[in-house]
């Protein structure tokens, strides 16, 4: 090996970067990312190589994936999209760290993935062409060949533990948090974990369950998991309080998560939560009185609240609630779709709300918090209509979950951006994907070993300013 391919490696080592490999093929210098793996079938350490490219005594690295121009000169040139892959970069680096914890070998492809998908699901035979255009960073090398990402995703959903310290991190930060269901079509019959099941008012369909854990405190998303299609509700939450410490936490729910097992369940585990109760719970017969008042969105809410056992019940009048549950009751009745009985049954209820928790806190505040539940609502509508996450075609369950995990981070990264531009109040004038559309038109023009930043419009440094993205030179 000649002095100058070791003295680029040495240089590249006190860089800071590890594991890089150089291998002679045919007298010529090749640079591979070289780590290792246990194997247990095995049960030996396994050597795992990816090629970065070509190493050149004049150029340095020329990357597999560089787009190489040529006008009249031996110079090469290569043009990424900047400003785009920059703020990707920005809503990364707190997360990168313990995902190149998790994922040692594989947390640059699930990166490139993010990147790539960011503005909508996308083959993974089309995930390199677009990976090729972005200005990565210099840490990030992906082997973004279709047949190593379909390994990989493997290879993620089957390493749940290395996803639980991730989701682990996410949830550390959170002191309220929103649990819910929602379900995702399945059209491959290869994927037995999508099963032939009821979704609502007698329809059947091939389907399985994410189930989604999201932060009241930073709205962002902090842990998911896939549920087989056949599995109400209320039996997803004991295992999915297993996989993340929620200790001294208030977790809000639906209805549909009531029963005593899951109520044992948050108590044995000190977690506090806040859970409406069904219109015929018998708690609705305990008597409390409506002592206080409230606005909320401009409607008048009674309450009260008292303490039974362990437990707190409140209760909530709406009196605009009232009026419209009143019309319907009558409506049905006219109709003769509900008896006498019924009608006058529904009405000792109507504008009700009873809420069952294990917090002692004001009755507004109580009610604001439950309200605040409709994020996770708004998290599942962006995983399936911004992101198209649903729209899959795999071949295996252990795909699938790999597939549903990167596309959290996806959703992860989405999430944070919409918080900056809520912030700075430019969500009603801009989309995340217009934001990443518009910082796509600064290119970086890479001359050497040298990098230049095309002419930033005047817009677009506005909106990096506002946002607080500090990724263009003053």
């Amino acid at each position: 090996m000649e002095s100058w391919i070791k003295n680029w490696l040495e240089e590249k080592r006190r860089a800071g970067e590890k594991c890089l490999e150089i291998k002679m093929i045919q007298n010529k210098p090749y640079v591979y990312h070289s780590t290792s793996r246990y194997d247990p079938v095995t049960k030996k350490a396994k050597k795992i190589s990816k090629y970065l490219g070509r190493l050149d005594q004049k150029y340095g690295l020329i990357r597999k994936e560089d787009r190489i121009l040529k006008k009249g000169s031996s110079r090469q040139i290569s043009i990424h999209e900047y400003g785009n892959a920059a703020i990707i970069e920005e809503e990364f680096k707190s997360i990168l760290p313990t995902l190149e914890d998790a994922f040692p070998s594989h947390y640059t492809e699930i990166y490139a993935l993010v990147a790539t998908r960011i503005a909508g699901y996308v083959p993974l035979k089309r995930v390199g062409d677009l990976w090729s255009k972005l200005a990565s960073p210099n840490s990030i090398h992906p082997d973004c060949s279709p047949k190593n990402l379909s390994a990989v995703l493997h290879e993620i959903g089957l390493n749940r533990a290395s996803q639980q310290k991730i989701f682990s991190y996410l949830s550390s930060n959170s002191e309220q948090l929103i649990y819910d269901l929602s379900f995702i079509d399945s059209y491959s019959s290869s994927i037995t974990f999508s099963e032939n099941a009821y979704i609502s008012e007698g329809i059947y369909h091939n389907h399985h369950h994410i189930a989604l854990f999201c932060s009241r405190d930073n709205g962002l998303p902090v842990m998911i998991r896939s549920v087989p299609g056949s599995v109400n509700d209320v039996s997803t939450l004991k295992l999915s309080l297993k996989e993340i410490d929620l200790k001294n936490k208030v977790l809000l729910m639906d209805r549909g998560f009531i029963s005593e097992d899951n109520f044992q369940e948050m108590v044995a585990r000190s977690i506090r939560f806040i859970i409406p109760l069904k219109r015929d719970s018998i708690h609705y017969k305990t008597r409390i009185h409506l002592t206080g008042s409230f606005s909320f969105h401009s409607k008048l809410i009674h309450c009260g609240k008292r303490s039974i056992g362990d437990f707190m019940l409140y209760r909530f009048e709406n009196e605009d609630l009232a009026l419209d549950e009143k019309k319907t009751l009558y409506s049905k009745f006219e109709k003769g779709e509900i008896s006498r009985e019924e009608l006058n049954l529904g009405l000792k209820k109507v504008g009700l709300a009873l809420f069952l928790t294990t917090v002692d806190l004001p009755e507004q505040e109580v009610y604001e918090l439950y309200k605040s539940r409709d994020m996770v609502e708004k998290h599942f509508d962006t995983f399936k209509n911004e992101l198209r996450a649903d729209k899959i075609s795999l071949r295996s369950n252990e795909a699938l979950f790999g597939h549903i995990f990167v596309s959290f981070i996806c959703l992860y990264i989405y999430c944070a951006i919409l918080n900056r531009l809520k912030a700075a109040k430019l969500l009603t004038q801009i989309s995340p994907h217009d934001l990443l559309t518009k910082f796509s038109k600064v290119y970086a023009y890479q001359v050497g070993e040298g990098t230049e930043l095309s002419e930033v419009p005047k817009r677009v440094r506005d909106l990096s300013r506002k946002l607080n993205y500090p990724i263009f030179p003053n």
